[in-house]
């Protein structure tokens, strides 16, 4: 799992970079760019909500991003510990994360459009 995992990321980043420094670069700029549409819709979500509410989105949030990162360096370290590779899979790891939760805060703004 861990190798498909890895071969999924370098290929999904291989159109963009040939080197794996240039890999290593587009993974980073394609997490950035995830966290930035999370931030968004972090906003849109926080603004929906109440002032209780938001705390307790503030405290999910900050735990979630302790996950996120902290599974992301788990799988890095698990397939690739200090090669070049694993901080294309610890950008690639945080992306997907951050996708996934993009969709499950955009889910909660249309709970809450209800």
């Amino acid at each position: 799992m861990k190798i498909l995992l890895a071969l999924l990321l370098l290929s999904a980043t291989a159109a963009f970079g040939q080197t794996q420094a240039e890999m290593n670069q587009q993974a980073a700029a394609d997490f950035r760019k995830a966290d930035t549409q999370l931030n968004a819709i972090y906003g849109k979500v926080k603004a929906a909500l109440d002032a209780e509410a938001q705390e307790k989105l503030k405290v999910a949030q900050r735990a979630w991003i302790t996950f996120r990162d902290a599974e992301a360096d788990l799988q890095a370290d698990a397939t690739a510990r200090g090669g070049t590779m694993a901080p294309c899979i610890y950008n690639g790891v945080r992306q997907q994360l951050t996708e996934t939760r993009i969709e499950e805060l955009k889910a909660l703004l249309e709970q809450l459009a209800q």
